[in-house]
């Protein structure tokens, strides 16, 4: 039984938190989470936090029950496919520009099977369409991708490891509008 569904009093609520205090929180979210189900980098366990360059510039959006963020996600938009957070994972296709990126998608366990994940997936997907984005990536783990191809992406074949990551395996995914 999910915990948080039993005794939440709160419905969740998903908002965007581009600019605020709050996208700071989710880089302790994804430590806090990821550092439980996969072995992170020994320089992201010593930072105890998982960011990047890419945060500063991103769209963010957080799932909140009441004060408490239960799950985050982020979208960023390049010019160039060389300059998205898992390039790599990429260069195989030519991609039309501009290519939006998901991710850094993480829900706490105590919020799982609420679908929440699939509205944050939703809900970037249409950001990127309203910013211009031709297409959007990502590199979801094994258990996303169904949900992902039901919004209409379809796996190019790459696996990825990312960098946070020591054996992470994550599949390279790609939606075209």
């Amino acid at each position: 039984m999910n915990t948080l569904a039993s005794t939440e009093s709160s419905s969740p609520v998903l908002r965007e938190i581009t600019n605020t205090d709050w996208v700071v929180k989710t880089f302790n979210l994804r430590f806090e989470v990821w550092n439980a189900e996969t072995t992170l980098r020994s320089q992201v366990r010593a930072k105890g936090l998982i960011t990047d360059d890419h945060d500063a510039h991103a769209r963010h959006w957080a799932v909140f029950c009441g004060d408490e963020v239960v799950a985050a996600a982020r979208m960023c938009i390049h010019l160039d496919q060389k300059e998205s957070p898992d390039a790599a994972a990429f260069t195989q296709i030519c991609l039309p520009a501009p290519v939006a990126t998901i991710n850094r998608l993480v829900v706490r366990p105590s919020a799982r099977k609420l679908g929440l994940a699939s509205k944050l997936c939703q809900c970037r997907i249409e950001a990127a369409k309203q910013d211009g984005a031709q297409c959007v990536v990502g590199t979801p783990i094994g258990p996303r991708i169904v949900s992902l191809e039901k919004l209409g992406f379809r796996l190019t074949g790459t696996e990825w490891i990312p960098n946070y990551a020591e054996s992470l395996i994550t599949h390279a995914m790609v939606l075209v509008f």
